[in-house]
């Protein structure tokens, strides 16, 4: 519907990066508990990194993007 190529090459991409991104956050969550000793830290030390990788990842729209006139 919004125009991507329709190829098993793409498909396949997709799938490893799905693998990958899931892996990467199910590993950081394993690490988070095996490092911390309590649930208030993991949620101290969660919220640094989740604040990280919003800005890093694109998620975050910058204002003079936002209000185009």
């Amino acid at each position: 519907m919004i125009g991507f190529e329709w190829t098993a090459a793409k498909v396949f991409w997709y799938m490893f990066f799905i693998y990958s991104t899931l892996s990467c956050y199910t590993y950081y969550g394993m690490m988070t508990v095996d490092l911390t000793p309590n649930q208030s830290i993991v949620a101290i030390v969660a919220a640094a990194f989740y604040s990280i990788w919003n800005i890093y990842s694109g998620f975050l729209i910058p204002r003079t993007s936002a209000y185009v006139v």
